[in-house]
């Protein structure tokens, strides 16, 4: 397919996050953009005002537009089976899955640059096209979140270089189960993590394992030498083939001591033994100087030099939905986060405890998907149990799930938690429940969070209003 000769696009699920950057991108190609969603408020609902891209609401035949070239479906919304998307194969119209989409329109670029990992992804790929803009090369870019530090989620500028946040998901499960990056050609890849995610698709670690290996086959790799799990897959390549980053005292691009202070984290990189000086990023926590080391590590692959990754780099603030800062009070604050996995809740706590050390962290959190609440369960209830306090929200579940299918529920994150020992995490049943145990505990000093890949973030207002009225 040429997408030269494709200039009027209509997406289904226009709203979604990688949807509304695509909307954005074509826009910027000179393309004419439309789409359909379901009438609910969305994190893109901003971005896709700002830059007055249309779209109708419910999923009916009298919202196909007359002129469309292409037709761009995912996963969500009935993915293929969606009635848009049979209609437009009735109607001879080109069909497209985001996926393959995302790999043709990649092949357009010189320097193809995909970031992945199970973990940590959406905040290195941000923070990679964050420090290719400040460098000067103007990238294009497509990464998970709607904004980042001042830019957009995705842009469409020079043709050097692209930059992509690499999904591990499939492309329209249980129809089609093949992993949204093998449709992706990248000369580069970043990769901070392997671990076992979407049980849906994968059911094993050895599965997820085996998805990576292909993807990383023939690339130019960057790889953190800190998880035993990605080191075991990229074992089976050259070692002329990867370069490797982290605190592991044999990587190539080693991290020193860190230094912590209110607003930023400082720390020392040594590139292949030899000192690069001390580096800064306003970011907290391990995994955020791993991952700064990670894009330091495939700037330097791509010729870049050390002083001005340097400068590029100390100013990148962060990513929306990732550690946002949403409200302040007498020493109280809110944040919101996207952290749906056992290890990524850790990294949260371990990023928060680095950062306000004298601090409670109170924690609001929403499960993300039935099978993935089921098959973590007992690593959701060890992480939920490192806060202070933590409040289980009700399932957000999805589309392509039944609940009847799934035994579960957020009552045996509680139950295997006081198996562990813990009385802190607490199932909740609905949002007048949670806000009301919230007040029970809210005080200052505390960090606060609502945490999930669901909807969770809506209820961020309900407690900005309890903390006006409860901590002063």
């Amino acid at each position: 397919m040429d997408l030269s000769n494709k200039h009027n696009i209509f997406l289904i699920g226009i709203k979604g996050v990688a949807m509304a950057g695509l909307a954005v991108i074509f826009l910027k190609m000179g393309k004419s953009v439309t789409g359909v969603d379901v009438d609910e408020p969305q994190i893109t609902d901003e971005l896709l005002k700002k830059h007055n891209i249309s779209y109708l609401i419910g999923f009916d035949s009298k919202n196909f537009p007359e002129d469309v070239d292409l037709l761009v479906y995912s996963a969500a919304h009935g993915g293929a089976d969606n009635p848009l998307v049979k209609l437009a194969k009735e109607k001879g119209i080109v069909v497209i899955n985001q996926a393959e989409l995302l790999g043709k329109l990649m092949d357009l670029f010189k320097t193809r640059i995909a970031v992945t990992g199970t973990h940590g992804k959406t905040t290195t790929s941000s923070l990679l096209t964050y420090a290719l803009i400040r460098l000067g090369v103007s990238p294009s870019y497509m990464v998970g979140a709607p904004s980042f530090s001042g830019y957009e989620g995705g842009d469409y500028g020079k043709k050097d270089y692209f930059v992509i946040e690499a999904d591990e998901y499939a492309v329209d499960p249980p129809k089609d189960k093949t992993v949204k990056f093998l449709h992706l050609r990248p000369t580069h890849i970043l990769v901070t993590n392997i671990d076992f995610d979407h049980p849906d698709v994968f059911a094993t670690l050895d599965d997820v394992k085996k998805e990576f290996a292909k993807f990383f086959k023939g690339r130019k790799l960057t790889v953190c030498a800190d998880d035993t799990n990605l080191m075991d897959v990229v074992s089976q390549f050259p070692k002329d083939s990867y370069t490797t980053y982290g605190f592991d005292t044999e990587a190539h691009i080693r991290i020193g001591d860190i230094l912590k202070s209110p607003d930023h984290t400082e720390f020392e990189l040594f590139e292949n033994g030899a000192p690069q000086g001390i580096f800064s990023i306003k970011l907290f926590g391990r995994k955020s100087v791993s991952n700064a080391a990670g894009v330091y590590a495939t700037l330097r692959q791509l010729g870049f030099e050390s002083d001005k990754i340097r400068a590029a780099i100390k100013d990148f603030s962060g990513v929306k939905r990732r550690f946002e800062e949403k409200f302040y009070v007498n020493k109280t604050y809110l944040f919101d986060d996207y952290a749906h996995h056992p290890a990524e809740i850790e990294s949260v706590i371990e990023a928060t405890r680095s950062r306000f050390p004298k601090h409670k962290i109170v924690i609001a959190f929403q499960p993300h998907t039935y099978s993935r609440t089921k098959a973590l369960l007992p690593e959701f209830a060890t992480a939920l149990s490192k806060a202070d306090q933590a409040f289980v929200f009700p399932i957000f579940s999805s589309a392509r799930e039944k609940k009847k299918e799934f035994n579960v529920s957020v009552k045996d994150i509680e139950q295997r938690a006081k198996e562990l020992g813990s009385e802190t995490v607490i199932a909740v049943e609905s949002k007048e429940d949670l806000l009301a145990k919230l007040k029970g505990v809210l005080a200052d000093n505390q960090v606060v969070f609502t945490m999930g890949a669901g909807d969770i973030y809506t209820l961020s207002g309900d407690i900005i209003k309890l903390l006006k009225n409860t901590v002063k």
